[in-house]
C-alpha cells in the first residue's frame, strides 16, 4: 500500500489506484480471517504491552541484522550484496531510533526515507548493487503493514482504539512516500539510479 501512494504522488493514477484497492481489500481479507478463527477457536482478546526482549536494548538491533542477512539469502542476493543490504538497514533503522522521540514516529518514518533513498543510490554508484537490491529491505522495514493490520482487526472485532491506529498506518505510509519522493532528489539534480515504484 505504500508502494502504492509513492505511485499515485508520481502521478501513476491507474497503477497506484490498483494497488491501493489491492492492498486494501488483502488487509480486509487478512483482518477478516483472524476475526472469523479467533471467534470460531473462542481465543479471549489480549491486550498488548511491551515485549520481553531477552537480549535487552540490544536485541532490536541484533534483529535488523538478521532480518539483512535473512531476506538477501531468501531474495538470492548476491553475497556481496548483503553488507550492503544490512547496512542500509541500520541507516534506516537508526534514524527511525533517533529521531522518534524528537518528532514522533510518522516525521521518523519521513526522514528514514528520506535518508535511505539517496545513500542506497550512492552506494549503486560507488561500487555497490543496484540501489534497489538494499532499499526494498529498508523500505519494507518502514512499512507500516502489520500496524495496519492490527488496527483494521481490531476495527472488526469492534475494538476501541483503531481508528487512531489505522491513522498512524496512514499517516506513515504518506510519510514514507513523500520521503522516497523528497530523498529521490539530491541538490540540483534527479537521482536515477533509484527507480520509483
Amino acid at each position: 500500500m505504500t508502494t502504492s501512494v509513492v505511485e499515485l504522488t508520481t502521478g501513476q493514477i491507474v497503477s497506484g489506484g490498483a494497488r491501493l484497492a489491492a492492498g486494501f481489500m488483502q488487509l480486509i481479507l487478512l483482518a477478516l480471517g483472524i476475526v472469523a478463527a479467533s471467534t470460531l477457536v473462542g481465543i479471549p482478546a489480549v491486550e498488548l504491552g511491551p515485549a520481553q526482549q531477552p537480549l535487552g536494548a540490544i536485541a532490536p538491533w541484533v534483529a535488523v541484522g538478521v532480518f539483512g542477512i535473512t531476506i538477501g539469502i531468501h531474495q538470492n542476493a548476491a553475497p556481496y550484496a548483503l553488507p550492503w543490504i544490512t547496512a542500509l538497514l541500520y541507516v534506516a533503522y537508526s534514524v527511525q531510533v533517533l529521531t522518534e522521540p524528537l518528532v514522533g514516529a510518522v516525521i521518523s518514518a519521513f526522514l528514514a526515507a528520506l535518508a535511505i533513498t539517496p545513500v542506497a543510490a550512492y552506494i549503486a554508484r560507488h561500487g555497490g548493487p543496484a540501489a534497489i537490491v538494499p532499499f526494498l529491505p529498508a523500505f519494507w522495514l518502514l512499512v507500516p503493514g502489520a500496524l495496519g493490520l492490527v488496527g483494521v482487526t481490531t476495527l472488526l472485532d469492534a475494538g476501541t482504539g483503531s481508528l487512531n491506529t489505522i491513522l498512524a498506518t496512514l499517516s506513515t505510509m504518506v510519510a514514507v512516500a513523500l520521503g522516497i519522493l523528497a530523498g529521490s532528489i539530491v541538490p540540483g539534480r534527479r537521482v536515477t539510479a533509484l527507480p520509483i515504484f
